[in-house]
């Protein structure tokens, strides 16, 4: 006996179920393209200051970050970040008020720390970010800052050249390399040496997110000549 009201019945409930399938399949691979074809935001910058924080140790790396861009956009989010909201003296007079306390900040995918006083709470921030951030690089002597935090303890690491012997006598668990005009110590942390090895260094930091074109065409809008991690530029300048 047949029942064609009910074989109606269970054609229409398979098109129903093929239907729903299908606009599953097609709703997650327009998601998918779209997801494919957004653009990945800025990577946020943290510039850790405090009073006598040197200028160039900042704004060198800034420059770069600043001047950093992925495809049509910019590559980079920069912001300060200190233990309070006061305004800090840099040298030569310069006054900032940071954008930021350590207790506000947005969280970072990059921190840098350049030569300066340093605050309370700088060495527990940073051992935080240590483990949170992407890269934590520091400039000059701002390599004190991370050896005082125990980040560079059994790593390598470089500082100023006109402060090795002090911080080879400080730090002695760290493997101070001299001349290098900056060293990666682990993979997330990275130190230069004096003042403007942090272009050098920012630069590299570039190209391990956007690739060496990027930072490529970056320096040459900086009109600054890159120079290699194991490029001594001390002995040539003494």
């Amino acid at each position: 006996m047949k029942y064609p009201h009910s074989n109606q019945s269970y054609s229409i409930t398979v098109i129903s179920a093929f239907l729903a399938m299908l606009f599953l399949l097609v709703s997650g691979r327009v998601a998918q393209l779209h997801a494919e074809s957004s653009p990945a935001p800025p990577l946020k910058v943290a510039f850790v200051i405090s009073n006598s924080a040197n200028v160039i140790d900042m704004t060198g790396p800034w420059e770069v970050f600043q001047d950093t861009r992925a495809g049509d956009r910019p590559g980079f989010d920069l912001f300060t970040v200190s233990e309070s909201a006061d305004a800090i003296t840099m040298t030569g007079g310069l006054r900032v008020v940071p954008n930021y306390t350590f207790s506000n900040s947005p969280h970072p995918d990059v921190v840098v720390i350049g030569a300066q006083e340093g605050t309370a709470h700088l060495s527990d921030w940073l051992r935080a970010r240590a483990t949170d951030s992407r890269v934590v690089m520091s400039v000059c002597t701002g390599a004190f800052k991370l050896a005082n935090a125990g980040l560079l303890d059994g790593k390598k690491a470089t500082t100023h050249h006109e402060f090795w012997e002090t911080f080879a006598k400080k730090f002695p668990k760290v493997d101070l390399q001299r001349g290098n005009r900056f060293v990666q110590s682990s993979d997330v942390i990275y130190t230069a040496g004096g003042l403007t090895s942090g272009i050098d260094l920012a630069l590299h930091i570039v190209e391990k997110f956007y690739g060496s074109e990027a930072a490529d065409r970056t320096a040459a809008y900086m009109e600054h000549r890159r120079s290699s991690a194991k490029e001594d530029t001390v002995s040539s300048a003494l």
